[in-house]
């Protein structure tokens, strides 16, 4: 049986304070997945030009893909009460500035790249975050169960 489902947006535009990241043990769902995300963003984004790829975000991405996949909390807010914006400074992400968050999860032959960027230009909010060029870096990551593959892109800008 297949289930997908895209939760909800969050973008907002307030100043970041930087701390220290600590992220999960979990690797990667097949590391190309997480790559083939980030390049059909980019292929999406060409009005606007491809998005830096930013190590903290991606930490911060990582760290949150981890925790909807172990809490199965298919959420913006983390299982310890963070935000979006909380974990990209926790990261080591900091500055003034606009975020936003895209969230995916999928269980099956729907835990893929493609389903995860078709579902979100299929949400306006999650495709309105895609598409603003005032998102310069970024970070893609998803943690995989071996059943259930989970996605995260964090997004900030000037």
């Amino acid at each position: 049986m297949m289930k997908a489902k895209v939760v909800g947006i969050l973008a907002t535009c307030t100043v970041f304070t930087a701390a220290v990241c600590a992220t999960a043990g979990f690797t990667a769902h097949a590391d190309d997945v997480a790559t083939g995300l980030y390049a059909g963003v980019n292929q999406l984004r060409q009005p606007c030009g491809t998005i830096g790829q930013d190590a903290r975000l991606t930490a911060a991405a990582q760290r949150h893909a981890n925790d909807m996949l172990t809490n199965k909390n298919y959420s913006h807010v983390g299982t310890d009460g963070s935000s979006a914006r909380a974990r990209m400074a926790d990261a080591g992400y900091g500055g003034a500035g606009k975020t936003g968050e895209i969230v995916f999860w999928a269980t099956g032959s729907a835990a893929t790249a493609d389903a995860a960027l078709d579902f979100w230009m299929g949400s306006p909010g999650h495709r309105a975050i895609i598409l603003n060029c005032g998102f310069t870096a970024g970070g893609i990551a998803t943690a995989w169960d071996g059943a259930t593959m989970t996605a995260v892109g964090d997004f900030a800008g000037p």
